[in-house]
């Protein structure tokens, strides 16, 4: 990916799939040529078979068509493989940018940015800007099939080549004009549309809270209001997109009519055969496509991809809340204050486990109590590395869970009980081995005696290095190598609480 200061940033991304995006412009270039190639075998057929009555002509042409056909159908495969596989991996390689963006530690300065404005720039835009690698592929296939129409018609009539070559730029042309209009608003319908997604993300998440305040009535008025924009946007952009294809197209028809007549009026003169005649009229009805679409595309594709882009920049280069420097040097401190072992903390406190949760997680890592599991595998869901996967289930003796490492979880874990989950989750946390680990209420889900042999194996495990348990159950304190209270914790981490304070 080009850097986020680049100048051409968009065409930069369009053209960062290269050499399989230019495979794709070559093999949709051939595709269209093909196509183009129909009318003038049809053509030569007329004169050289059915105006002589020659059947082996006939069988000649016949067969050369059907090739024709064949190699079409192949290049187009080939050309649209390459093309949605280079659409899909720079739309991937952006949603993974943005998305290791978002949950960086270190988080945002400045504005507050909602989960749901967030959702919407790593789907819909990055969907968006990877889609205009279509950009770099059609442009040259349908100009290489203008010159190929340019060149056929020079065969037959010069002049007519040269109304080919200048009917295609002045469509294009009368297409950006007319588009204007539609780059703007199709701009605000975009920015609308995403804001409706961003509001709608956020209710679904604060849901509970809201029926909690009785607040959903003022939520549903204001989601009105956002929808409400964003239905009135994309009617005023679907509008401009009506007249940017109405102009387009009835420019094109005019066009093509024209050609049409003049090629009539020179057959009637005897300045062309009747092959020739068809073939001009075939090579008009195949022009127009490539000829309105070009300036189509330029109009309306464009400028959304353009404000998509804009915005995952936006993201990207933002300014971090913490330094990577600050975070280094703080958690260093804390890190020297905690003894090595495992130490079980009594009682709970959200400011503090905020503030561990703000230090380096390539040395600290907070395992929440209430974990999410995704679609997939138990193993799936631990460690890409199986056998570590397998050790980390192991220590959260999560041996007993039917189909074992394999068993399918279901989105969200439906598939698993209540305390498989949570020690699936509890794996996952063991599985990365950090330096330090901090775990909440790990085993509130599952009885006594597997909270018993949890206790024990996460002790064995982790010997040696620093583990912290926030927990009352008598399990873990039975096999804790030091106690703490809260307090004892907070006064730990007073360091941390007094510089944010600062």
């Amino acid at each position: 990916m080009p850097a986020l200061d680049a100048r051409a940033w968009t065409l930069k991304v369009a053209l960062s799939q290269r050499p399989w995006s230019f495979v794709a412009s070559i093999a949709m270039a051939a595709s269209f040529v093909c196509n183009g190639l129909t009318p003038v075998v049809v053509g030569k057929a007329v004169d050289e078979a059915i105006a002589t009555s020659s059947l082996g002509r006939l069988g000649f042409w016949a067969l050369v068509l059907a090739g024709l056909f064949v190699v079409a159908i192949c290049v187009n495969v080939i050309a649209r493989f390459m093309l949605i596989r280079s659409q899909q991996l720079v739309s991937h390689d952006l949603r993974t940018m943005v998305t290791d963006r978002i949950q960086d530690p270190r988080g945002f300065a400045g504005r507050e940015r909602t989960a749901g404005g967030l959702l919407s720039i790593a789907s819909s835009d990055t969907t968006r800007v990877g889609e205009i690698v279509m950009m770099t592929v059609m442009p040259v296939a349908e100009a290489a099939s203008i010159t190929y129409g340019a060149i056929m018609m020079f065969t037959i009539n010069p002049w007519l080549s040269l109304a080919t070559l200048v009917g295609g730029p002045l469509l294009v042309i009368v297409a950006l004009r007319v588009g204007r209009p539609l780059q703007r608003r199709s701009v605000a319908r975009q920015q609308a549309i995403a804001q409706a997604a961003a509001t709608a993300a956020d209710v679904v998440q604060g849901l509970r809270i809201l029926k909690g305040l009785g607040a959903i009535l003022t939520v549903r008025g204001r989601y009105e209001q956002v929808s409400d924009d964003a239905y009135r946007k994309t009617v005023h952009a679907n509008a401009a997109e009506a007249r940017l294809n109405g102009v387009t197209d009835a420019t094109g028809a005019i066009f093509v009519s024209a050609l049409g007549i003049a090629s009539g009026a020179l057959a009637l003169n005897g300045l062309m055969t009747i092959g020739e005649l068809i073939t001009v009229v075939g090579l008009t009805q195949f022009l127009i496509t490539p000829m309105t679409m070009l300036g189509k595309n330029l109009a309306s594709r464009w400028a959304s991809a353009e404000a998509s882009g804009q915005r995952i920049r936006e993201v990207l280069g933002a300014d971090f809340e913490r330094l990577d420097e600050v975070d280094a040097a703080r958690t260093a401190r804390f890190i020297d204050t905690l003894p090595t072992g495992l130490t079980v903390v009594r009682g709970h406190d959200p400011e503090v486990i905020a503030r561990l949760e703000a230090l380096a997680r390539t040395r600290v890592v907070v395992a929440p109590h209430a974990a999410d599991l995704f679609d997939g595998t138990v193993a799936d869901n631990v460690h890409p590395d199986r056998s570590r996967a397998e050790r980390a289930l192991h220590v959260a003796s999560c041996d007993d869970i039917p189909e074992g490492p394999d068993k399918r979880v279901g989105e969200g874990g439906r598939m698993l009980s209540g305390g498989q989950r949570q020690r699936v989750a509890l794996a996952r946390a063991i599985a990365v081995d950090p330096e330090v680990l901090v775990l909440q209420d790990p085993t509130t889900a599952v009885d006594s005696v597997t909270e018993q042999n949890i206790a024990d194996q996460v002790t064995d495990h982790r010997r040696g290095r620093i583990t912290l348990v926030l927990s009352e159950a008598p399990a873990w304190h039975a096999v804790a190598e030091h106690h703490l209270g809260i307090d004892d914790l907070r006064s730990l981490t007073a360091d941390l609480l007094d510089e944010e304070a600062r």
